[in-house]
């Protein structure tokens, strides 16, 4: 069984489109074929993994190459067969009930088409590839309704006009979409190239003497080659650094991991991120997934702050380096500052406390004081007298602190 190219045949697209009566006759023996038989499967199979596991293990074992996109799908590497398991057999009996009901076949399309997409951007899934599903899934069925007395040529052949119907819409779509991916991914490379062109113009214009670098290092002589991100996005001091909104063309997708990090105007702002806040409660439906979110968010949190930290490390040293006399000091850096904003009201009895936090219960109405101060999650601490820490006594870290002025 083979997809090869979309036909022209619109029945071979679309089950109820045919006009032809004969033909009508065989798209409904074959909807009643794959709905009778696919009943069996569902009705003699105990769970869906009896019929969905064998499926996997022999498409594993024929076309070993499809492996890796399993073990891959997964975030973390934490990819679940026995979910896998469930989802195919969902979608099969899915598309079974879509194909059994010709209005449903309708809307079929579409849906297939956006899964299709899916399959060929998340995981690259190739038109030969199908084939192998296909097969796999004939085989799968014919395992499964021989033992019952339900298999023959007829159901043979449904099955594939159901296959065939199901992915060549999926097939089609995942070449499309491949396709505008590489063609954006195309447009971005070529954008991104007439955009630092641009500015490496304008610095030249300002200032042909050199571009600072990133780490501090001394000066970079500026040359006919094209300069990095990293150099692009440092000001020189008759060239101000270019506005992230004109690196941002109209019209063209920019995907924001492309600006890089700016680490003399980056800062990293915790908000809230204290023991008094961090308890979990214990009754709530969620506990479990609450245990572990919050571990990985201090985890991650905790990442962030040692990176800005080494950003303005480095930062600090490469001005001790460029300093001269009294004339410039290390202790004039900006960037990478790490700001913590927290709870903690002005008064033991926290009279000054925001009119909400007043209505929002026991905890909030009685926010850590100067007699009891904040406490912080290990790992997401400041560091004393380096960090900036910005009590709050509202929700708003800009109605509350002075943080708008202190990031101007």
């Amino acid at each position: 069984m083979s997809l090869g190219t979309t036909s022209d045949d619109p029945s071979s697209d679309d089950p109820s489109a045919s006009s032809s009566s004969s033909s009508s006759s065989l798209l409904e023996k074959h909807r009643q074929a794959v709905r009778s038989t696919w009943t069996i499967i569902e009705e003699s199979f105990v769970s869906p993994d009896e019929f969905a596991q064998p499926f996997y293990d022999r498409l594993f074992e024929t076309y070993p190459e499809v492996k890796p996109m399993f073990d891959n799908a997964g975030a973390g590497g934490d990819f679940d067969m026995n979910e896998q398991y469930n989802k195919f057999f969902d979608t099969v009996g899915m598309a079974v009930d879509y194909l059994n009901d010709v209005e449903n076949t309708r809307n079929l399309k579409p849906m297939l088409e956006d899964l299709g997409r899916k399959h060929a951007v998340a995981w690259n899934v190739q038109r030969e590839q199908y084939d192998a599903v296909g097969e796999c899934l004939l085989w799968a069925l014919k395992t499964g309704l021989k033992k019952r007395d339900a298999w023959n040529s007829d159901v043979a052949d449904a099955w594939e006009w159901a296959y065939l119907t199901i992915a060549r819409a999926m097939a089609d779509a995942g070449e499309e979409a491949a396709r505008e991916k590489k063609e954006k991914a195309q447009t971005k490379k070529l954008t991104r190239k007439v955009s630092f062109s641009d500015v490496k113009a304008e610095a030249r214009s300002a200032s042909s003497s050199s571009f600072s670098s990133l780490d501090g290092g001394g000066e970079k002589e500026a040359s006919d080659e094209q300069p990095s991100s990293q150099a692009m996005m440092t000001p020189t001091n008759n060239h101000p650094l270019p506005s992230i909104h004109s690196l941002v063309r109209s019209g063209v997708y920019t995907n924001r991991n492309e600006i890089s990090l700016r680490p003399r105007l980056a800062a990293l702002l915790v908000v809230d991120i204290q023991k008094e806040l961090s308890t979990i409660d214990a009754n709530s439906p969620h506990v479990e997934y609450a245990k572990t979110a919050f571990v990985n968010m201090i985890k991650n949190t905790s990442r962030l702050l040692r990176k800005m930290r080494s950003n303005r490390a480095k930062l600090l040293a490469g001005e001790e380096q460029r300093a001269t006399g009294a004339a410039a000091t290390a202790t004039t850096v900006t960037g990478s500052e790490c700001i913590f904003t927290y709870c903690e009201a002005l008064t033991d009895d926290s009279r000054d406390a925001s009119l909400d936090y007043k209505l929002s219960g026991a905890l909030l109405a009685n926010l850590p004081s100067p007699s009891r101060p904040a406490a912080f999650v290990p790992g997401v601490e400041p560091a004393k007298g380096k960090d900036v820490c910005l009590p709050k006594t509202s929700c708003s870290v800009f109605q509350s602190t002075n943080l708008e002025y202190v990031l101007k």
